[in-house]
């Protein structure tokens, strides 16, 4: 035995892992990606992190001298090759991150968001809300666009109803106000008035929503009344300008972040063939673009705002039918003309997705997210929940693999 020398190798320092973050810092979805990496790394004593803007109108890329202490990337392909141009032909491992629809890249782990299901999730919103008559709009080439509104057309199909398209090319996309303002206004002004009333519009992502509000006021369109309108991203800079606060799909850019770090670690603990993971919507965060509904019987209108202000209570049909002053066969006989499905259903489907939305931030318990919905046995909640979204609620409250 040679207690000195085990002592030296139990406290020999780890060797550091520098890890480079690149992407373009001004997104809001970068950021909070580059937030989420930083909150993994920091479990790790020895990872060193280095967030890179690489904004796509600036020239400033890492040198080959950067990239030489770099033992891991993680980035958007688009900036992965712009480096690359600059530094030749790296070895370190790199993972890439997504806020579009892609195929699973063959040769790098990546990391993105499931649009399909965001096109899904703004249907189903809009739907419940009262809307029969639909339209998208979006980007004609944009990935993102493109599995949004695939999504959105599915969900809708299967309710034997078909939206509106309406698709813009990228350098007509309304997204910003660089160019062409007083003809793209024109245009989605016209797109808006030609648009059936009341109409549940999704916008492939909060900046086009913010256009397409501020046409609906030019062409003093009533919001929600008229048009209902639900975006993507829940960014905040959207929101503030459009003048009226805008429903939106929340994305888990954040928990990209994270599982493209853990990712980068399993490479490094000798992990070889490629991963691919998809992450699912949070949730739509309601706000004043969609706040109302629009159910054409004022009983049925009446009964579902009761109920989603309450989601977090128990309630029977009773309860329900006795608030909005009429009988539970009365009311039975309005759900099923107006919504085709009980109001017992009804109040079930919307207390799990509002349990679906607390499991998918990740931050309450299943027992206690069962409690705060009203259920007192957490297996009968599995059941009820298993049933109607094809989920465990404990998969669902990780939504990462």
């Amino acid at each position: 035995m040679h207690p000195i020398k085990n002592q030296r190798r139990r406290s020999a320092p780890v060797a550091e892992r520098h890890i480079i973050f690149l992407g373009d810092l001004v997104r809001n979805s970068v950021r909070e990606a580059c937030a989420g990496a930083a909150e993994h790394i920091a479990e790790h004593p020895s990872w060193v992190f280095n967030p890179w803007s690489l904004q796509a109108a600036s020239a400033s890329a890492p040198t080959p001298a950067d990239m030489q202490m770099v033992s891991g990337i993680l980035t958007t392909e688009e900036s992965f090759q712009r480096v690359r141009r600059s530094c030749g032909r790296l070895k370190a491992p790199v993972v890439y991150f997504y806020f579009m629809s892609i195929e699973p890249h063959t040769a790098c782990d990546t990391v993105s968001i499931d649009d399909l299901a965001v096109g899904e999730m703004a249907a189903e919103h809009l739907w419940d809300r009262g809307y029969r008559q639909f339209a998208f709009i979006g980007s004609s080439e944009a990935a993102w666009s493109k599995g949004r509104e695939k999504g959105f057309e599915r969900w809708l199909g299967a309710m034997g109803t078909k939206p509106g398209k309406h698709l813009f090319s990228l350098p007509t996309l309304p997204v910003d106000l660089s160019s062409n303002l007083v003809g793209r206004n024109q245009t989605l002004q016209e797109l808006v008035s030609a648009l059936p009333k009341p109409c549940g519009v999704m916008a492939a992502n909060d900046a086009i929503a913010c256009f397409v509000l501020h046409a609906a006021r030019l062409q003093r369109c009533r919001v929600p009344e008229d048009l209902g309108v639900v975006g993507v991203d829940n960014d905040p800079l959207p929101n503030a300008a459009a003048g009226l606060a805008i429903s939106s799909v929340e994305l888990p850019f954040r928990e990209v972040g994270r599982q493209a770090a853990r990712l980068l670690g399993e490479r490094w603990r000798g992990r070889r063939a490629a991963c691919s993971i998809r992450l699912p919507p949070i949730r739509v965060v309601v706000r004043a673009s969609t706040d109302a509904f629009m159910t054409e019987h004022p009983v049925v209108r009446k009964a579902q705002f009761y109920i989603e202000s309450r989601r977090t209570e128990w309630m029977s049909v009773k309860d329900v039918a006795r608030a909005v002053g009429t009988t539970q066969v009365t009311l039975g006989r309005h759900f099923q003309r107006e919504l085709n499905t009980t109001p017992s259903d009804y109040l079930r489907r919307r207390r799990i997705a509002h349990a679906s939305e607390r499991l998918r931030q990740g931050e309450a318990k299943v027992y206690e997210v069962a409690a705060a919905c009203g259920y007192s046995s957490t297996s009968y909640f599995g059941r009820v929940f298993k049933q109607l979204t094809g989920q465990r609620p404990g998969s669902l409250r990780h939504s990462r693999p």
